[in-house]
């Protein structure tokens, strides 16, 4: 069956209009997912040198968490540059991101640097802390297509307002890193605040994080499964890491860190 010209023309000019209509409103999407990692990591407090870094391919890890930025980050981190980020990374190394912002207002030990217990306050600040991450990330070479974890350190969940404060926080933060291309992660105390995140699994009106870094100690050992207070269908496939392990030192390639450990089974940047 034959087309007119006119015709031709008429539904060429509506597909131009359609898509020039759908471009003011769609969102790009994210690039592909850079790769899932399965395996063991670690996390110590300030990243080490590049040389410290090759000397811990003697290791049994390929994974390492990197503290980037936040209110509450506890080490300076001279080595962690973009020039470190391209160099670890093309050792093989896998990037863990952690931004350790404002905290549970319920929390004592941060003093000041906690987060509102108004609700809308609380969500503005999330709004803060994931742009001044995703800007920090960006200026070590980390673009778009990278997780991004909060870094919620354990807080009293029997406390109804700090734990609407937490949420309505996390998920301000979720929102902005996924609407930026970045998958939203959160690190925290599997009995704290991961149970808050479960009870918000189905909710519509949450934001909820694209991977999740839980602290059990020694929970199920090194594993990301099998946690009591995380249902195993929840952040499955390969959106787990689980922290097994807390402080202790550790010796590769002549050269002693201290470390956490982490099992980790997650899409990370190469």
């Amino acid at each position: 069956m034959r087309t007119s010209r006119r015709r031709l023309a008429i539904v060429a000019a509506a597909a131009l209009a359609s898509a020039a209509l759908a471009g003011c409103f769609a969102v790009a999407p994210p690039p592909p997912p850079p790769g899932t990692f399965i395996g063991l990591g670690f996390d110590t407090c300030s990243a080490p040198s590049a040389d410290v870094m090759s000397a811990w391919l003697n290791s049994p890890y390929r994974a390492v968490g990197v503290y980037i930025g936040g209110e509450t980050r506890a080490c300076s981190q001279p080595n962690l540059t973009a020039s470190w980020v391209s160099t670890v990374a093309g050792m093989g190394w896998r990037l863990m991101p952690i931004y350790v912002g404002l905290q549970a207002p319920c929390n004592s030990g941060f003093g000041s640097q906690v987060i509102s217990t108004d609700p809308n306050g609380a969500g503005y600040q999330g709004t803060i802390d994931a742009q001044a991450a995703i800007g920090r990330a960006n200026q070590i070479g980390l673009g778009p297509g990278t997780p991004i974890y909060f870094d919620m350190e354990a807080y009293n969940n029997a406390d109804p307002v700090c734990s609407a404060a937490v949420i309505s926080f996390l998920n301000s933060w979720d929102a902005v890193l996924q609407l930026n291309g970045y998958p939203a992660g959160v690190y925290s105390s599997a009995g704290s605040g991961m149970v808050d995140l479960v009870h918000q699994v189905g909710n519509p009106f949450f934001h909820g994080p694209n991977d999740i870094w839980f602290a059990h100690w020694p929970g199920a050992g090194a594993t990301v499964w099998g946690d009591p207070f995380i249902p195993d269908a929840d952040w499955n496939p390969h959106a787990r890491i689980h922290q097994y392990s807390g402080g202790h030192g550790e010796l590769y390639g002549g050269v002693w860190l201290d470390i956490d450990q982490d099992a980790v089974d997650t899409v990370l940047p190469a």
